[in-house]
């Protein structure tokens, strides 16, 4: 069975950070350290998503402005063409999105509201929760098989090869 969306969300919970698309952007960047995190959807009037911004996007914009930075809103820096994904999205589509896109962040979208955030780090950590899931089921598999293969760490040492019989 492949990795849903849902997975992570039902781990981390759906409590999303928003900004607003009127937010200066120093308010924006304040939001972002204050929650320890690395981008946030921006959300329109209408409490619709908008866009997404992130530390990425607002250090492009202090290259490009300078200290004309604290005259912008989040919406003049937000990234607009964000993907999304939808709670039955797999995981590996998202990961895909991500990397092609190069956003961190993804918002998760059900019937038309925002209903959480994957991140990058969100799908790293459920892969490897995975992957040691899947080595501790072949371990037990296999040190529970009688496979000939593997020894118990209370058995006696294999016979070597080419050893002088008694």
């Amino acid at each position: 069975m492949s990795s849903r969306v849902f997975h992570i969300l039902a781990q981390k919970g759906n409590t999303v950070i928003t900004v607003r698309a009127d937010d200066p952007v120093l308010n924006v960047a304040t939001t972002l350290a204050r929650h320890n995190i690395g981008g946030a959807p921006v959300l329109g009037a209408d409490d619709q998503l908008v866009g997404m911004i992130s530390e990425k996007v607002i250090v492009h914009a202090l290259s490009q402005r300078g200290a004309d930075i604290s005259a912008l809103t989040a919406k003049d820096i937000m990234t607009r063409d964000t993907p999304t994904a939808t709670p039955d999205d797999s995981i590996y589509d998202i990961a895909c999105r991500m990397t092609y896109s190069r956003n961190r962040h993804v918002p998760v979208m059900e019937n038309g509201k925002l209903a959480g955030l994957v991140s990058i780090g969100d799908i790293v950590k459920l892969r490897a929760e995975n992957a040691e899931q899947e080595a501790r089921e072949l371990q037990d598999y296999v040190t529970g098989s009688d496979h000939g293969a593997v020894q118990s760490p209370n058995d006696a040492p294999p016979m070597q090869c080419g050893g002088k019989d008694g």
